[in-house]
């Protein structure tokens, strides 16, 4: 079955059709989400809130941009909002407080879990470093990057999921990526072919 027959069987109420049509979207949105909001958690619940708002509005789905392209508007605009959301709110600490023999209470700190670079591999230590380097990127030069680098969309659908000329796009990919390379040059052992 085609992905417009799909998508006219999910316009239609079918949830197996639906399930059929997110199956093959589903890791691409998670790591779109993933690398917009750089967190597991946040990029779940990101990539969940896509498909239910996709499953609610299927229906109006007019097949103007293909289904993809609509998808990632969908996923870009539920990360702005997670990103201004959690600019926002204030970052929270987790203590734990435990009690001695005595009974004195005390604080627990928390390991840190980050692995360090002596325990990564080169590829994990480069991985890192692009990664905090996309979170220093504004958020319109992270999703172009994101968009074209990574998911590997084309400038005309990039255009539709920003409201951009393709021309614009390719600008904006430009800058983004000499903004990156400026980021990432302290690094840039870490991404020389050995």
């Amino acid at each position: 079955m085609s992905e417009q027959e799909q998508i006219q069987r999910c316009q239609n109420g079918d949830v197996e059709a639906f399930e059929m049509l997110i199956q093959d979207y589903e890791n691409k949105i998670l790591n779109y989400c993933y690398r917009m909001l750089g967190n597991q958690s946040d990029a779940e619940d990101a990539a969940q809130e896509t498909f239910v708002k996709v499953f609610r509005f299927i229906g109006s789905f007019t097949g103007q941009s293909s289904f993809s392209t609509w998808l990632y508007k969908i996923a870009s605009n539920i990360c702005l909002d997670f990103l201004r959301k959690a600019k926002r709110q204030p970052k929270e600490t987790i203590t734990i407080h435990q009690y001695n023999d005595e009974g004195e209470e005390f604080v627990l700190p928390l390991a840190d879990t980050a692995p360090t670079p002596y325990e990564q591999a080169q590829l994990n230590e480069a991985q890192q470093a692009l990664l905090s380097a996309l979170n220093q990127l504004s958020e319109q030069q992270r999703k172009v990057i994101i968009l074209r680098d990574v998911e590997g969309l084309s400038y005309e659908e990039i255009g539709q999921i920003i409201h951009a000329a393709p021309g614009t796009v390719k600008s904006r990919i430009n800058r983004a990526r000499r903004a990156l390379q400026k980021i990432l040059q302290p690094h840039k052992e870490l991404f020389l072919l050995q």
